[in-house]
C-alpha cells in the first residue's frame, strides 16, 4: 500500500480485504468505495435483491396455506414495515393481533397433529431466515443511502458549498 503524496494517509485498497473470508455475494460490500456512485450502485444492488425476494414471501405464504397449516387457528402473511421491506408475521385468525402467541401454542401442544407441528417448525424456520435476510438488505439499502449523504456533506464541506452549525461535540 502507498501513502498518499500529498495527505500522508494510507487509504483503504482491495488487497486489505484479501485477509476477510466473505462469501461472493458480499463482494461488492466488503471493499474500499471510492465514489458516491459505487455507493449508489450498492443501494440499487440491495434494493434489486430485496425486490427479487418477493416471489419467494409469496410461495412461502402460498405452501403455509396448504394442509395442515390451513386447519390451524392461525395466519401466516405479509407485514409491511415502514422501511419499504415486507416481512413474513404470523397473525391470530381475527388477523388484528399478533400471531406468535397462537404460533408458540400451537407448536407445543401435543393435541395438534405431528405433521401440522412439524410444518409450522419449517415454516418458521424459513420465516426467521427470511425476515433476516430482508432485515440485512433494509439494514445495507440505509446505510448505503445515509453513506451517500454524509460523502456529498464532506465534499461539499471541503469544496466550501457548505458550513455545519456547531453540535456540542456529537457526531457520527
Amino acid at each position: 500500500m502507498m501513502n498518499n503524496p500529498t495527505t500522508g494517509y494510507q487509504p483503504l485498497a482491495d488487497d486489505d480485504y484479501k485477509m476477510q473470508v466473505y462469501v461472493s455475494s458480499l463482494k461488492g460490500l466488503l471493499k474500499p468505495f471510492k465514489s458516491k456512485g459505487e455507493l449508489e450502485l450498492l443501494e440499487s444492488n440491495a434494493r434489486a435483491a430485496r425486490e427479487m425476494m418477493e416471489p419467494l414471501m409469496r410461495r412461502l405464504i402460498q405452501s403455509a396455506r396448504r394442509y395442515p397449516v390451513r386447519q390451524l387457528p392461525l395466519i401466516f402473511t405479509i407485514g409491511p414495515a415502514p422501511s419499504g421491506a415486507n416481512f413474513l408475521r404470523w397473525r391470530n385468525q381475527q388477523n388484528n393481533k399478533t400471531g406468535t402467541p397462537a404460533f408458540c401454542h400451537l407448536i407445543g401442544d401435543p393435541k395438534v397433529p405431528q405433521r401440522a407441528r412439524d410444518t409450522l417448525l419449517e415454516i418458521e424456520k424459513d420465516r426467521i431466515v427470511f425476515n433476516m435476510q430482508m432485515s440485512v438488505l433494509t439494514f445495507i439499502i440505509r446505510q448505503a443511502r445515509e453513506c451517500q449523504e454524509k460523502v456529498e456533506q464532506a465534499e461539499r464541506l471541503h469544496m466550501g458549498l457548505l458550513t455545519l452549525p456547531e453540535n456540542n461535540g456529537r457526531g457520527r
